[in-house]
């Protein structure tokens, strides 16, 4: 957020995971980020977000937003800065 790569994060605390990693079945506890921002800002974020994870391959997948509240997409658009 202090970066204004994002210009709203939802926090899902603690959630299982199970996943396949080098041979093995693992499970975890995680916390799910969802996270909106620019089409323009999503490669420094990814960039950001795998220098600060733990994990050597974090989940990180993107949706495109094709239609909404045009309010919402403009505060979106003012909330991050592309600089």
């Amino acid at each position: 957020m202090e970066k204004r790569l994002a210009a709203c994060v939802n926090i899902f605390p603690r959630t299982a995971t199970m996943y396949y990693w080098k041979g093995e079945i693992r499970d975890a506890t995680e916390i799910l980020l969802l996270v909106r921002t620019k089409t323009s800002l999503v490669q420094r974020l990814m960039t950001y977000i795998t220098a600060i994870h733990p994990y050597d391959i974090p989940e990180i997948i993107t949706f495109p937003i094709n239609d909404g509240s045009q309010h919402y997409l403009k505060w979106i658009a003012e909330a991050v800065t592309d600089s």
